[in-house]
């Protein structure tokens, strides 16, 4: 089972769910999370493409982190069977006395928290400790830390594979089209694609084709898979797992 664990649709900036779904079947994807784009906090979109499409699609929503209302909107979602999880920055923090207070709404309603970086941000030993403060809390850090392969900073990558103690850590193999400096098949990516492998594990690996990428080329979202099948450093079952199976567990898909 091929499960997309990052796509951006919607009403303005990113085409609507009727363009995906033809690209979806023709790469062989059997289900995709809505992730809501920067910009846009109205979720009710995403949320009636995934209602028209119970088990094969479902939502990472965004809020307002600045709101001192977030952490009863994060609530308020939770209660929606579609929503899966909620998208953050490794850098938002909640105004007034408890700076965790949206990141705890998110782990008290049992939703993934989706991080954006950049790098140096999710490497920050303040994000270590925020993770260390909710232990319970599941994460899924975007693009492999957004990590920019032609000229990562390997001691804030070093950090983000160190993140992979946590148990509740995963994170996502996508954004080569922006983060890699050369095209496909990205022979840059390859030593921190292996690297975080060897970190994280397979089973913490969601995937993701890239389809709203600008000026798409055809073939590109079913190249995306092969990307991940010709890997020679993964096993049939770490090929299983990167492509759907951690997806299907962490955000309940396919079941």
């Amino acid at each position: 089972m091929i499960i997309d664990s990052h796509v951006h649709v919607g009403t303005w900036k990113y085409p609507e769910i009727s363009a995906y779904l033809p690209d979806m079947a023709g790469a062989g994807v059997d289900a995709a999370v809505l992730v809501q784009f920067v910009g846009n906090i109205d979720n009710a979109y995403l949320l009636r493409c995934a209602e028209a499409h119970p088990g094969r699609l479902a939502v990472v929503a965004m809020v307002d982190p600045g709101a001192h209302g977030a952490p009863v909107h994060v609530a308020r979602l939770a209660a929606s069977p579609h929503v899966k999880g909620i998208r953050l920055w490794a850098s938002t923090r909640s105004p007034g006395p408890d700076p965790l207070a949206l990141w705890r709404a998110v782990a008290g309603a049992g939703l993934v928290a989706s991080v954006r970086g950049p790098l140096q941000d999710i490497a920050d030993p303040a994000f270590a400790a925020l993770l260390d403060e909710l232990p319970g809390l599941k994460v899924r850090l975007e693009h492999l830390g957004f990590t920019t392969y032609s000229d990562a900073d390997r001691k804030d990558f070093a950090r983000f594979l160190a993140l992979a103690g946590r148990p509740g850590v995963h994170t996502m193999w996508a954004g080569f089209y922006a983060n890699s400096g050369r095209p496909y098949p990205h022979p840059d990516a390859d030593p921190y694609l292996r690297d975080a492998v060897a970190a994280y594990g397979a089973r913490r690996i969601t995937w993701s084709g890239d389809w709203n990428r600008p000026d798409p080329g055809p073939g590109d979202y079913a190249a995306a898979v092969r990307h991940v099948l010709e890997r020679p450093y993964l096993t049939d079952a770490d090929k299983r797992w990167i492509l759907g199976g951690s997806a299907a567990e962490l955000f309940g898909l396919g079941r």
